[in-house]
């Protein structure tokens, strides 16, 4: 071994230059590496999205639903199907095993969606889509003007804005929501229809003809050739007033004669607006492995350069821009690593004082970030709060590696003087090393194995840190040795305080039984400690931003909707934290349906505010709450809510109420809905009970049938005077009017005595109202019709205030099963993101039982004693009290986050006990009784402990104290893991020392075994 370290030194100059290669290659592959939120994850889920028109919902389950579903039950590994069915659509979404290949599930789901259009009604449409993060926008920008049109700006932004901002790198598409859109309208009179003898659709099909450019062949002539066209469409609004409309038997007339033709806005039923106004949105969708901030810094530029393609008073505002938080995420990892180098340095040079020695421990860690940076490049991994994250955590382990081995160098300096060979001293601390590194970084390996939506994230965290850890052994072993020498340490001050702490040490190493005592007391805390601790899913985050949901009374018109969300727009202008908003009323962020009723609302928040994105939603909850009853509203967080979308339910309390008679489960489910309602803490409940807007049923009558009327006659003689009827375009350049084709004062669709007295054609030349053929009757609108694995649910939802979900789930269940009785065939299941959190934690606790095994397994090969190794694993069960103790007192839940901190104390403490394991096989190989060779390991690492404690304590602090906007996801495991440092010194010192004396060694180890490292 010493020869290994005496080639390592005369090869100093090619292992230099090699790492100064690497450092380069790391920190060109940092630099190049596309920076984003999350980590490139391919959720299991499939969307599929059907249209039928405007088909009633109980027709659309029969006839699209139902089909669509059991087509694609067939596609292989298609776990569970959830279907939403409302008037004229219906949305399907499947869920995979999180193994599955998608993309070849995605080609089987089409190909069956495919199958079953054919048996669909004519006219269905349907559009599968894989649900990932490139579905929602990155960047957003809102476009509003004074003296500028909605249809002139849509205009602009589709014309212009859209294929500039599409040329981006990274960019994947360029969605324009608002603004309008303008038609040819050909209002027709119907006295002038009937006089001669035309209906409204005869009209529109003459004028849709003419739309027609036909090619009659290729023209060879005058040495050119000619390209034969027949066009007769109208280039404008005049010509469209003299097409000639033929008559039966008489000459044709134009159309100008039989009513009036216009350019006017085409009716919507949606709705955008932003910042208290109607506007253009303009949002930005990033492909796969692109880089965020690029992609925001290219549009913010692109917008600066070009701004004279704008109206002179156009208001462009940046409502959404995820780089944000990437950026703060950034910024806080460039924080605590600078903090932690500094700390290392300062906690080597006091300890040890030595100012060099100090230096060369800092350098460790930016020479293995370098590293690192290069193996995420190489593995194609990008630059995302789980990645930076895994390597700030990975500080305090890097600090402690490199303090190993500079306080072991120390050490051999203080004591051979002169004699000190640096070659000897690393042979001696390299087996020892290596062991304890491979505790830690085997605790990682089971996590290779978890799925879901935690092993989808912190497989990427695990990765950054086994490459942190990977790195610092491999510099710590080759490069920190050419940075020591042969000098001293500083004079060793505190002499009175060491000889006590020997003291200490050695009468705690003596009482074994004390040492027994405090290990169990400790394992005996856990259980008291974990269930008084609250416990939730992902850690809450301030994002800088909140998405509203709101819904107006059922059947409420858009227009209205809106009227009654402008309200909501003066509360959010009073709130002085939001500094952009943009609302849609009718549609929503993401790939779903939508009824007219319902919308979102994207608040950004100020970078510097008082108030955090919680206490911001609250207040905003309340004023709503009081100023408008009638709105039922409910905060999130975007990224919360996307990756709920991505997964199962955005809400974290989902209680799923099944039965075939839906309104009987329809009942329950309100009844379920107001006992979430009296739950303390939980707020934004929903019964999950969605009603469409009432329906017009138009019936005919035997007047309809003795004027022989089907009702497919009937409706399109009605059709004109509602919705109207197409009748092809009128091109100009590149952009298109289309043309329309109404009657004259079309009624409302929702004004039953509007449409009793349209006009109506029964026959050529003769006219009757639509009163006298058919009755009207206006019908109470109908449910929309959920479905989960092909059975009829409903979803009741919440989110929680000011409350951890483990124990409002519990609550809930137990108020649920002691105040509802359910008949039989009926069921409740549990769902949302507290049916991810019970399977993210039996993931967990698989992961902590196999990390537990690794390290067992490794130090059973490295001392060969069962007893000694039992020893470990009891100070490193009674560091997890730590742990807990530690979240109680930050106030934080045990959630996936902490629970990955406390996997990572398994294998820190483990990591340090090595050491002082192999301190006290090498005193009594140096024929020492257990009690003394006890008593001498403690003392000899005493320092190295305490050291590493500070530094690892000190390092993870920026995290711990959730300092920086991309800590709060990691703040949790932070806070695990300093608790678990915090009080894995003591036991290591006080605790380890007395059961490894009480083990001994004659009856528990084969042989003895030296080990180096003390």
């Amino acid at each position: 071994m010493i020869a290994l370290f005496r080639l390592i030194h005369v090869q100093r100059r090619a292992i230099a230059f090699t790492f100064a290669v690497l450092i380069v290659l790391g920190l060109a592959a940092g630099l190049g590496l596309p920076a984003g939120l999350l980590p490139e994850v391919t959720f299991p889920r499939i969307t599929v999205i059907a249209d039928s028109g405007e088909r009633p919902g109980d027709e659309m389950m029969r006839s699209v639903t139902r089909p669509l579903e059991e087509s694609i039950r067939r596609v292989p590994g298609v776990k569970e199907i959830r279907s939403t069915t409302s008037r004229g659509s219906c949305e399907i979404n499947l869920d995979c095993e999180w193994n599955t290949d998608m993309n070849l599930t995605l080609q089987r789901v089409q190909a069956q969606v495919q199958l079953a259009l054919g048996m669909l009604p004519p006219g269905t449409t349907a559009d599968a889509r894989l649900m990932n993060p490139v579905l929602f926008p990155v960047v957003g920008y809102s476009l509003a003007s004074d003296s500028t049109s909605l249809a002139e700006l849509r205009d602009l932004a589709v014309m212009i804005l859209k294929p500039e901002l599409a040329r981006i790198p990274g960019v994947a598409e360029v969605v324009i929501q608002g603004g309008r859109t303008l038609e040819a309208r050909v209002t027709l009179d119907p006295a002038s229809l009937q006089a001669r003898g035309l209906d409204a659709a005869t009209v529109a099909a003459a004028l849709r003809g003419a739309g027609d450019i036909e090619s009659v062949g290729l023209i060879d002539a005058n040495r050119e050739l000619y390209l034969g066209l027949v066009d007769a469409r109208p280039p404008g609004l005049a010509q469209l007033e003299r097409f000639p409309i033929p008559i039966p038997g008489a000459p044709p007339v134009p159309l100008a004669s039989l009513g009036t033709v216009s350019l006017e806005e085409a009716p919507t039923f949606v709705r955008y607006r932003a910042q208290g106004r109607e506007a253009v949105l303009i949002n930005v969708l990033r492909r796969p492995s692109s880089s965020l901030i690029r992609i925001s810094d290219e549009a913010r530029r692109w917008f600066a350069e070009h701004r004279r393609l704008l109206p002179r008073d156009a208001r462009l505002e940046a409502f959404y821009d995820q780089s944000d938080l990437v950026r703060a995420s950034v910024q806080s990892v460039q924080d605590s690593l600078l903090a932690g180098a500094l700390l290392a340095f300062l906690v080597v040079a006091l300890f040890l004082g030595n100012l060099r020695l100090g230096l060369g421990g800092a350098v460790v860690l930016p020479v293995s970030i370098a590293v690192t940076l290069l193996g995420l490049g190489l593995s194609h991994q990008t630059i995302n709060m789980m990645t930076l994250g895994g390597i700030a955590a990975a500080v305090g382990l890097v600090l402690d590696d490199a303090i190993v081995v500079v306080e072991h160098m120390a050490h051999r300096v203080a004591e051979d003087g002169a004699a000190f060979d640096r070659f000897a001293a690393m042979a001696e601390i390299f087996p020892a090393m290596l062991g304890s590194s491979l505790c830690t970084i085997a605790i990682f390996i089971p996590f290779m194995f978890l799925g879901g939506v935690t092993g989808a994230f912190f497989k990427v965290l695990a990765l950054a840190m086994t490459l942190m850890l990977g790195s610092s052994l491999l510099v710590c072993t080759t490069v920190l040795p050419l940075l020591s020498h042969g000098r001293a340490p500083g004079r060793a001050r505190g002499g009175r305080a060491r000889r006590a702490l020997a003291a200490v040490l050695g009468a705690a190493a003596r009482r074994t039984w004390l040492a027994r005592l405090v290990a169990a007391l400790l394992i005996a805390a856990i259980a008291p400690l974990v269930l008084s601790l609250g416990t939730g899913f992902l850690p809450e985050m301030d994002e800088g931003s909140l998405i509203l949901d709101f819904n107006s009374p059922p059947g409420t018109s858009p227009s209205e909707t809106e009227r009654m969300f402008e309200g909501v727009e003066r509360q959010i202008a009073a709130t002085p934290e939001i500094s952009a908003t943009s609302t849609r009323i009718g549609d929503q962020l993401g790939f779903f349906i939508t009824e007219p009723n319902r919308g979102d609302c994207v608040l950004r928040l100020a970078q510097h505010r008082r108030r955090a994105a919680e206490d911001v939603a609250d207040d905003l909850r309340q004023r709503i709450e009081a100023s408008l009853p009638a709105l039922q509203i409910e905060f999130g967080q975007l990224i919360e809510d996307v990756v709920g979308d991505l997964t199962t339910n955005p809400q974290p309390i989902e209680v799923r109420v099944f039965g075939e008679d839906r309104k009987v489960t329809e009942a329950y489910a309100r009844e379920v809905a107001g006992i979430l309602d009296r739950v303390p803490g939980v707020v934004d409940v929903k019964s999950g009970v969605v009603v469409s807007g009432s329906n017009v049923a138009i019936v005919p009558g035997a007047a309809a049938a003795r004027a022989g009327l089907s009702a497919g006659a009937l409706s399109d003689a009605v059709t004109p005077a509602v919705a109207g009827l197409p009748a092809g375009q009128i091109v100009r350049g590149v952009r298109a009017w289309p043309v329309r084709v109404v009657l004259a004062h079309p009624a409302s669709a929702s004004a039953a005595q509007g449409l009793v007295g349209t006009p109506v054609p029964a026959a050529p030349g003769r006219w009757v109202m639509l009163g006298d053929l058919a009755s009207l009757d206006v019908e109470p609108g109908e449910t929309e019709i959920a479905r989960d694995n092909l059975r009829t649910m409903v979803s009741v939802t919440a989110r929680l205030s000011g409350r951890d979900l483990g124990s409002a789930m519990t609550e809930i269940q137990r108020r649920i099963r002691d105040g509802v009785a359910l008949p039989a065939g009926m069921t409740i299941r549990y769902g949302g993101l507290w049916a991810e959190q019970q399977e993210s934690f039996r993931g967990l606790a698989a992961v902590l039982l196999g990390a537990t095994a690794a390290v067992l397994l490794i130090l059973l090969v490295s001392f060969r004693s069962w007893k000694q190794t039992g020893s470990v694993l009891a100070v490193v069960v009674a560091s997890l009290a730590g742990v807990f103790a530690a979240l109680h007192v930050a106030g934080a839940t045990f959630n996936i986050s902490s629970f990955v901190g406390a996997i990572m104390v398994v294998g820190i403490v483990a990591e340090n006990a090595y050491f002082l394991v192999a301190a006290h096989q090498a005193a009594m190989g140096r024929g020492a009784s257990p009690g003394a060779a006890a008593a001498a390991a403690a003392q000899r690492r005493a320092r190295p402990v305490l050291m590493t404690t500070a530094a690892g304590v000190a390092a993870l602090s920026p995290l711990a104290l959730g300092i920086g906007a991309g800590s709060a996801l990691l703040k949790p495991l932070a806070v695990a893991v300093v608790g678990g440092f915090v009080l894995s010194a003591p036991l290591l010192l006080l605790v380890l020392p007395g059961l490894l004396a009480r083990a001994g060694t004659a009856s528990t180890t084969d042989e003895p075994h030296e080990h180096p490292g003390g």
